[in-house]
């Protein structure tokens, strides 16, 4: 590939001279100073990529370095030309004497976009008439870290189509396939370690599906995402007697990184009154080879008050050091989503945890906790169809403890990087739930959320054991935040401070406190009797020792 920037050649007119199997791309830039001023974003830097066989890389720090660029390109191979942070109307592009439209479009600093424009022969299959033409497009954006993964399964299951993400930041990957269309179903699935937010990143990743010339299904924020294309696609579930689960797994780091196989073992159950029955289990396979992507559905009993375990795998390396997983998942149960997080495990070093349990569906206080000892939580949360605003970077922006306590741990029994954590985010138009069995300790516990995070969901709702609750204040938290406090019991006082609360629903002195009112009394009339017996002795000493001493000790001690 030849290449020249127009204006450092001795003429700047001059024009290259391809040979007959390439053709001239050139790019010219039409904007004025007095735009690419107006045009700028700090901290983004305008840029020109060629994609061919290898990248080759222009950026324009100032107006100054904004020069014409062209090269010859093999006529019958497909390149990839993108340009970004311009304004498009400030530049023109052409092949081979013509001029070409510019391409797809793509966000890049809030203000300008990254366009993408493919020269030379890049062609589409032909299908046959009993087939369609499945596209999937996918955008990296201006990521460099994090891992994704794609693929497109059968109605049986099989993989017939996988795909990983581009290499580089700002580069597009088309995938084609002409797939049978006559009595067929296919389900895409995409996952990865992390979910971009489009309103904190200028430049997502983005990806579009497209099925016999339909759009199938495009995002730009996505931790994992499912949808199924084709004539005879059926419900996964008898939507009449029984509930979805879906189970969603990324395990970027185990067959990349560490070259050993392993397993995460899962089960589900149904759990009802002093009963819990597993209804399926298995394990998720990790090692080389392997796809690190997985995707489950289960079809269990409509209403059903259901548990998900899940266990993380002990290993060692070659050293005996232990390894750190951090495997994203998802668990939703009709169309609400429970849990949603990057998960440490298992636990190393005193930080991450070696199983985690998410309980889903229609749960009561008797069925699913001690009700001697524990009432059963219960949110739901609405996010808003659109969204407008940055999200707040308050880390736990709820949770759920003892009202007034300084202990940590107390005020955050539950919180919401327990179920969303920062690697993740919530889905716009979406339902989100936590069910769990909590101390009963009524007013103690509240509920407590920032106002900012309030005001940024369509709604939230606190159950106790199946009750609304209702009576929600406003107070400041304890990063000096506006916060909405809902007491978890009826017709709660307001809480006074206080440094230790009960964390117990028995309000009885244990044991172990009444051996030590014991033991410290016994103490005390120790000290009591001996000196009684110490003064005693000392009164009879002084009485012998005549009346002269007694004075001068009298004196010493005034």
């Amino acid at each position: 590939m030849m290449t020249q920037k127009a204006q450092d050649s001795p003429a700047a007119a001059a024009v290259l001279t391809c040979n007959g199997t390439d053709a001239l791309l050139q790019v010219k830039y039409t904007i004025t100073e007095d735009e690419w001023d107006k045009s700028r974003v700090v901290g983004y830097t305008p840029f020109l990529h060629l994609h061919l066989n290898g990248i080759s890389y222009q950026t324009y720090e100032t107006f100054a370095n904004l020069t014409d660029y062209q090269a010859c390109l093999p006529t019958d191979e497909c390149s990839g030309v993108l340009v970004g942070g311009l304004p498009t109307d400030g530049y023109k592009l052409s092949f081979d004497g013509k001029v070409i439209d510019i391409g797809q479009t793509f966000p890049f600093d809030g203000k300008n976009s990254v366009t993408s424009t493919e020269v030379g022969t890049c062609t589409k299959p032909i299908c046959k008439d009993v087939e369609a033409l499945l596209q999937i497009q996918y955008w990296i954006g201006g990521k460099y870290y994090s891992s994704q993964s794609y693929r497109v399964e059968d109605k049986n299951g099989n993989t017939i189509l996988q795909g990983e993400e581009p290499a580089g930041p700002y580069s597009l990957n088309n995938t084609y396939a002409c797939l049978p269309k006559d009595d067929a179903c296919y389900t895409f699935l995409i996952g990865g370690t992390n979910q971009y937010d489009p309103l904190n990143t200028p430049s997502p990743p983005s990806y579009s599906v497209f099925f016999d010339g339909k759009l199938v299904r495009r995002s730009d924020s996505w931790l994992f995402d499912s949808v199924q294309f084709g004539g005879s696609c059926k419900p996964s579930c008898n939507q009449t007697d029984e509930s979805l689960v879906e189970f969603f797994m990324y395990d970027f780091d185990g067959p990349f990184l560490y070259k050993k196989e392993y397993e995460y073992e899962w089960n589900l159950s149904v759990v009802n009154r002093n009963s819990t029955a597993s209804f399926a289990n298995g394990v998720v396979s990790q090692g080389p080879g392997i796809s690190p992507l997985t995707h489950k559905i289960l079809c269990i009993p409509k209403g059903s008050c259901s548990s998900f375990y899940i266990s993380a795998p002990h290993l060692t390396t070659t050293y005996d050091d232990e390894i750190s997983l951090n495997p994203a998942y998802t668990l939703t149960m009709d169309n609400v989503t429970y849990r949603k997080v990057t998960w440490e495990a298992p636990e190393t070093y005193g930080s991450g945890t070696d199983n985690q349990s998410t309980n889903m569906g229609s749960c009561t206080v008797g069925g699913l906790c001690n009700e001697q000892t524990q009432d059963l939580f219960d949110l739901q949360v609405r996010t808003k169809a659109e969204f407008h605003e940055t999200h707040s970077f308050t880390f736990d922006k709820w949770n759920f403890g003892y009202s007034a306590v300084k202990s940590w741990e107390l005020k955050y029994l539950l919180r919401e990087s327990n179920y969303i954590n920062h690697y993740t985010r919530y889905n716009l138009d979406s339902t989100y739930g936590v069910i769990e069995c909590v101390p009963k300790d009524g007013c103690d516990l509240s509920f407590n959320i920032t106002a900012a995070a309030a005001s940024q969901v369509e709604s939230y709702g606190v159950e106790k054991n199946g009750i609304q609750l209702n009576d929600t204040r406003k107070v400041k938290n304890h990063y000096s935040e506006d916060a909405f406090m809902t007491p978890f019991g009826q017709n709660c006082p307001s809480p006074s401070p206080r440094t230790i609360p009960s964390p117990s629903p028995s309000k009885s002195v244990s044991g172990g406190a009444i051996a030590g009112i014991v033991i410290a009394c016994a103490v005390a009339v120790g000290v009591l009797v001996f000196g009684s017996i110490w003064y005693e002795k000392r009164q009879n000493q002084s009485s012998k020792d005549g009346e002269g001493e007694e004075g001068a000790l009298r004196e010493n001690l005034l």
